[in-house]
């Protein structure tokens, strides 16, 4: 069989109690049949399935509840990573995650394993982001809905016995409708990654034009009142006006200071203004250069940070292709020696270098992949982070040096006007100039601030015409997208539909709509399933057409690449309300059959107290047949057990 990305094949469940393990059983592609009597255990593996992989799950049975922790080797598009979860009533656990076999993690030190929240934060990642990055799946979030979790996914992928019968997701109290179209939609292939990156930079765009539109508000405020222009043009006129008022009256006041040095008036003439300007401006001039060179190392390292986010980004691209490269190192084939270039006698060695003889094994490369993908995962969100406050630090450090720069143009002013003319203590006949010098001074500053300001403004409308022109094009872009996406979940349903209608009319005819099927109805925001429009069916049709929908699904992602769908489920409805044991055999064929018929990797688990004798064998099944007396999880063994207790 060929393999599609992405795929889920659970290779080994094993739950422990203690130090001892109470189940441990081999998975294999293909239909997974666990079979045994009524309350002899097999609900409560399918449980324990669902909530290994990352399913939220708090109502356990009395037995699970003896339980300590469930481990899962699942293979994620052909990688192999361990997943382990502990056992508890409360809601929101978190997982283990080791890359590779369970084999192997039994003998892996502490430190490779690495425990991920169940919820995600700024600054950890939670286990659904790792298994979505494992999977290849992206990250699909909503004003709504929130952030997509695998618990969300894994809803649409378990037909679970509690849930009601007429309803296609997993029960859980708060399921908003968008929730369970987007998970639908994820699935069907019809969520667009490039739609999901559009929303979230629609979503920064629109922020910063509100800030920006809230800042424009302000300044016009500012620059606004009292009828005053905030034009450029009307600020240049001003400062003309003040610069030749402080012309006119330094001209008066160098008179009247030449006029009592020649009349030799003995003010005592000091230097203390100057020097305590010049002290200013040294001051600024080294805040100045020190504002400079952190600005320049912030700088700096963005940029060296940029690359290094853009290395990881490149390395997770290429860890998603290093299976097929470890797959392809045994086949690098040398005609000549490397060193003196002499024929290389070709020989066939399996597992063993063709040149030096020396064996080789790609499992543990492989093996770690899993291990590499998430690590260079968390490097990337942490770097991310990082480098989101290292550009706001450059930010608050370029507002410092503006601040800073305007400060010593003012000094700098104020400096050279002392620098042209002594200054005398208590001067009288000069205080009115003085005062006269001092609020022009004012009124100069007013208008170097209004100059930043309105340049500040014209800035801000380029701005915000260049973002309303990025959010047009955005929008228009994801309308281009959202069509296509709607041709393709047409063509999903219409797939789906038609392995469903596939199980009706193949259903033993004990319902007249299914035996003249034609049409299947589903709604994944209403949560529901029709057949040529009608709904009401007896209790054990509605757990066929349940039953049909997850297998339908499952079947359709085998035919279409498209879909985004994971190739795996696990139904336990195959027997409820009331089923005929006649009618489960019939359906239980019906999902081999169709299983040994497709062409791509799959999984199928389901569990069933009447299996259809000649399904019973090794190829299909799983571990014994459970008995109340001999149940799926062996609690007696561990009770007994000198190593526990």
């Amino acid at each position: 069989m060929m393999q599609r990305s992405p795929i889920m094949i659970v290779k080994r469940v094993v739950i422990q109690r203690g130090q001892l393990s109470v189940y441990d059983e081999h998975f294999h592609t293909g239909v997974n049949i666990i079979r045994g009597d009524n309350s002899s255990g097999k609900s409560t593996i399918l449980n324990f399935i669902f909530y290994g992989l990352g399913g939220d799950l708090s109502d356990w049975s009395d037995v699970a509840l003896k339980c300590d922790h469930v481990i899962l080797e699942v293979s994620f598009n052909g990688i192999l990573a361990t997943l382990k979860r502990e056992i508890s009533q409360v809601a929101g656990r978190s997982m283990e995650i080791f890359g590779g076999p369970y084999e192997l993690s039994l003998r892996a030190p502490v430190s490779e394993w690495y425990r991920y929240p169940y919820r995600r934060s700024e600054s950890m990642e939670s286990f659904s982001q790792a298994i979505f990055r494992l999977l290849d799946l992206p990250e699909v979030t909503g004003d709504e809905t929130g952030n997509l979790t695998i618990h969300q996914v894994l809803r649409l992928l378990y037909a679970d016995q509690l849930s009601p019968v007429e309803q296609i997701f997993r029960f859980e109290p708060f399921d908003p409708p968008q929730l369970r179209e987007s998970v639908g939609r994820l699935l069907c292939g019809a969520y667009d990654g490039e739609v999901y990156n559009n929303e979230f930079r629609l979503k920064d765009l629109n922020r910063e034009f509100d800030h920006i539109q809230g800042e424009l508000k302000s300044l016009f405020s500012v620059l606004g009142r009292a009828d005053q222009a905030h034009t450029l043009e009307w600020i240049e006129g001003e400062r003309r006006v003040i610069q030749e008022d402080q012309a006119r009256i330094q001209a008066d006041i160098e008179v009247i200071e030449k006029q009592l040095f020649l009349s030799g008036a003995q003010d005592e003439i000091t230097l203390r203004a100057q020097e305590q300007a010049y002290e200013d401006v040294q001051k600024l001039q080294s805040r100045l250069a020190e504002l400079r060179a952190k600005r320049d190392k912030v700088a700096l390292t963005i940029a060296d940070s940029d690359l290094f986010i853009e290395n990881l980004n490149q390395k997770l691209r290429a860890l998603s292709d290093s299976e097929i490269v470890v797959k392809s190192l045994g086949d690098i084939r040398f005609r000549t020696c490397p060193a003196c270039y002499a024929p290389i006698e070709q020989k066939e060695a399996d597992h063993s270098c063709h040149l030096c003889r020396t064996p080789f094994d790609a499992g543990p490369a492989q093996n770690r992949i899993a291990a590499l993908i998430n690590e260079t995962g968390r490097q990337l969100k942490q770097s991310q982070l990082l480098q989101r406050r290292r550009i706001e630090d450059q930010d608050k450090l370029v507002e410092e040096l503006h601040e800073a720069q305007d400060a010593w143009m003012q000094a700098s002013k104020r400096l050279s006007s002392l620098q042209r003319l002594p200054s005398g203590d208590l001067r009288a006949k000069l205080r009115q100039l003085n005062r006269d010098a001092g609020y022009l001074e004012r009124r100069a500053e007013d208008i170097e601030n209004k100059t930043g300001l309105a340049n500040e403004i014209s800035n801000l409308i380029l701005k915000k015409d260049e973002l309303n022109y990025q959010i047009s094009r955005l929008k228009t872009r994801n309308e281009h997208l959202r069509a296509g996406q709607a041709a393709k979940l047409t063509n999903a349903y219409a797939l789906i539909e038609r392995q469903i209608v596939y199980f009706l009319r193949g259903d033993l005819e004990r319902q007249d709509a299914f035996v003249t099927a034609k049409h299947v109805e589903f709604s994944f925001s209403g949560n529901s399933m029709t057949v040529d429009g009608q709904s009401y069916f007896s209790a054990s049709s509605r757990v066929v057409l349940r039953s049909s929908f997850f297998i339908g699904f499952l079947l359709a992602a085998t035919i279409d690449k498209s879909f985004r769908h994971p190739r795996f489920c696990m139904i336990d409805t195959i027997e409820d309300k009331g089923m005929e044991q006649a009618r489960s055999h019939n359906f239980q064929r019906m999902i081999v059959q169709r299983s040994r018929d497709a062409k791509v990797e799959h999984q199928i688990i389901f569990a069933t107290a009447m299996i259809a004798p000649e399904l019973d064998v090794p190829e299909l099944t799983v571990g014994k047949a459970s008995t109340l007396k001999s149940p799926t999880i062996d609690i007696l063994k561990s009770a007994n057990s000198d190593v526990l207790f």
